[in-house]
């Protein structure tokens, strides 16, 4: 599905500091596998909720800041 810079860039940008807003969509079906986007990180990143939309298929968007 990715390929393996594709995978690493959000690493390393979440290691600099460089990531303004984190945004995830949570689809409403457990797959159990595919790519971890920040498998490695040296340390933890803590996370605010600035934003929340749910969709009818029950899907829901979160939007995130890193807490600084």
């Amino acid at each position: 599905m990715f390929r393996n810079g594709l995978v690493k860039l959000p690493l390393a940008l979440a290691e600099l500091g460089l990531i303004d807003e984190y945004e995830f969509v949570v689809q409403s079906r457990l797959a159990g596998h595919g790519p971890t986007l920040f498998a490695g990180l040296s340390k933890h990143v803590d996370l605010r909720l600035v934003s929340r939309l749910e969709f009818g298929s029950g899907a829901v968007a979160m939007g995130y800041e890193p807490s600084r």
